[in-house]
């Protein structure tokens, strides 16, 4: 009888185990619906700011695999203080030709840079790493004007 009622209280505890990780994996998709929905709507809000913005050119993006302009992609840009810090947040929208143009002035210096595709698209989000070239915006304003590469989904 000892033995039944263990067995029991192992099944028991399995189940509300299992329970409670169909629970953590819900609430996890959930979340990240969220964050999805998120980036989405940024996306569309910066699009629609951004598209056909005139000004100088400041970076062209490629696709990383095939080396072709990708358009619609907004270019977020942080400017690197002397120090290394955070000196400002910019974002721009490539045309059909894969450049980004400034619309406003921006700050001499360096930026680092993130790369956000259409959420849809087969591209991902792509971001600055160590051994990739700096926006770097001169002191007249112009820049060497950068091929940022946009990274590809797995499968994509």
């Amino acid at each position: 009888m000892n033995i039944l009622k263990t067995r029991r209280k192992i099944v028991a505890c399995l189940l509300a185990s299992l329970v409670l990780i169909s629970i953590f994996f819900a609430l996890r998709h959930v979340k990240q619906l969220e964050i999805q929905n998120r980036h989405a709507k940024y996306y569309e809000d910066v699009l629609r700011q951004q598209t056909n913005a005139s000004g100088p050119p400041i970076a062209k993006v490629l696709s990383a695999d095939r080396d072709k302009p990708v358009s619609n992609v907004i270019v977020g840009m942080t400017l690197i203080g002397p120090d290394g810090g955070d000196g400002g947040f910019f974002s721009f929208v490539t045309d059909e030709t894969g450049i980004a143009h400034s619309d406003r002035p921006l700050t001499p210096g360096r930026y680092q840079y993130h790369l956000m595709p259409d959420p849809k698209s087969r591209f991902n989000r792509t971001y600055w790493r160590r051994g990739q070239p700096y926006v770097v915006i001169s002191k007249d304003g112009t820049t060497s004007m950068p091929s940022l590469l946009l990274n590809v989904k797995s499968g994509g």
